[in-house]
């Protein structure tokens, strides 16, 4: 049986943060993202069972995206009409907690199709603006503040806007219904994202918001900052890819050329220790930005504790220092079917910087690195300027509503509008897991992550 878990490739597109209330859509830097099936149709043409495999794996996760964006685009037009016609505070942060719900699950499954065209970043733009708009009125009808008639007139014009989204998504039953696909040669891809065209429309009326979303024009130039030296040629990449696997099984290295995304890369494929293997590395300081390994997981049956072992989370730390990242921590890994995944961040005065994530994928077995994606350390490491905490760990703990089962530590957690905040983390039981981030600077509730266990994966949600 081969593995479907790869680590996402570096494509050119604009990227959305996504959150959501307690329970919902997959919080980025913390969970799995949608698996990234793409990167292996690199090299699996020259192999027609491979090749079709992944097509239908491709064509599961692009299904299961698409009907969820079509079942919730009813919902996000519904909670908004019903908001410019309630007048009571209680319905009103209930629907408008409904629509940062919604909207957050839009976001990630947008996402999943990776389409640089104009049109779908004009819906993402508006699914991510929705979402912030909604939370921010939420936030400020818990305080006790009334909706303003500004308030009222932006939700109506996000409820016209909601309309063309459903509209747009609902072209696309269509040529579902006539027999397209969204893998293969009957690709409706292409007509999915021209779909979208209308948000680009001058009729179309943007409620003018006050606030930097992700989406705001100072990031649409957006650097991978971590990122230093001089720009690499293609042999020098290839060199630093073979000296990063120094020790490891390498064979019929292969150039695939370049990626001109927001990171651009060298592509390279090859074996590793006999499985097919992908790698991206930057063309700027040569760093390993994607390695995924095709790779026959052993059968073993999970266990009730998935928690990655020592030796792999040691061998993931290890590795990384390979790649130069380094005081790097453990900060959640998983373990099913021979595989396990460690993520890792780097720490700075004791606190856990969540922005700047590695991802690491290990073969139990053997301890060896199979997978690795570095894209949120190459977009967001650098020195941060925290500030002391203004509340104890203990006041932060009194804030909790649910039983801790650690102790609390410091973190620095990546939030809506591009923010990043200096939170107490706690990992609490009830019925189940959660790690709630409690703001050290003002004692409030930050985030919560609930996480969901099964026989494949453990993974903290928002």
């Amino acid at each position: 049986m081969q593995n479907t878990q790869q680590i996402k490739p570096q494509k050119k597109t604009k990227k959305a943060t996504a959150g959501k209330w307690i329970a919902g859509a997959t919080m980025g830097l913390f969970a799995s993202a949608v698996v990234g099936l793409s990167v292996a149709l690199f090299y699996s043409t020259k192999e027609n069972d491979m090749h079709e495999t992944y097509q239908r794996q491709m064509e599961a996760v692009y299904s299961r995206a698409y009907y969820d964006l079509l079942s919730g685009a009813s919902d996000l037009g519904n909670n908004l009409r019903k908001l410019s016609i309630s007048t009571t505070p209680t319905m009103q942060q209930s629907l408008l907690y409904e629509v940062w719900s919604a909207a957050s699950l839009a976001e990630n499954n947008l996402n999943v199709f990776e389409s640089g065209d104009e049109g779908m970043m004009a819906a993402q733009k508006f699914v991510n603006q929705l979402g912030d708009f909604s939370h921010t009125l939420a936030l400020k009808v818990a305080d006790g503040e009334a909706l303003s008639a500004d308030d009222r007139d932006k939700l109506r014009k996000m409820g016209d806007l909601a309309d063309v989204y459903k509209d747009a998504i609902g072209r696309v039953s269509t040529s579902l219904r006539d027999g397209g696909t969204f893998a293969g040669e009957n690709s409706v891809l292409e007509d999915f994202a021209s779909a979208f065209n209308d948000f680009t429309e001058p009729s179309i009326e943007y409620p003018e918001m006050i606030y930097d979303g992700p989406f705001s024009d100072a990031l649409e130039t957006r650097e991978p900052i971590a990122l230093k030296g001089e720009e690499m040629t293609a042999e020098q990449a290839r060199m630093q890819l073979l000296l990063y696997l120094k020790g490891r099984d390498v064979q019929n290295v292969e150039s695939l050329g370049e990626a001109s995304g927001e990171i651009e890369t060298f592509n390279f494929s090859f074996t590793l220790d006999g499985d097919s293997a992908f790698a991206q590395v930057s063309k700027k300081g040569g760093s390993l930005v994607l390695l995924n390994t095709v790779t026959t997981s052993d059968a073993v049956v999970p266990s009730a504790h998935r928690e990655a072992g020592e030796t792999c989370q040691a061998s993931a730390l290890a590795f990384a220092k390979t790649l130069g990242f380094e005081d790097m921590q453990v900060v959640w890994s998983s373990s099913a079917h021979g595989e396990c995944v460690v993520n890792l961040a780097p720490m700075q005065d004791g606190v856990i910087l969540y922005p700047d994530l590695v991802k690491v994928k290990i073969r139990e077995r053997d301890s060896k690195v199979i997978g690795v994606d570095s894209t949120h350390y190459a977009f967001n490491h650098k020195p941060r300027d925290i500030k002391s905490p203004a509340i104890s760990e203990q006041e932060a703990e009194s804030v909790l509503s649910l039983p801790k089962v650690t102790e609390g530590r410091l973190a620095l957690i990546p939030l809506r509008g591009n923010r990043e905040v200096l939170t107490y983390e706690f990992e609490c039981e009830k019925d189940g897991t959660y790690f709630v981030y409690i703001d050290a600077l003002t004692g409030r509730e930050a985030n919560i992550l609930y996480v969901i266990s099964d026989e494949n994966v453990g993974q903290k949600t928002a």
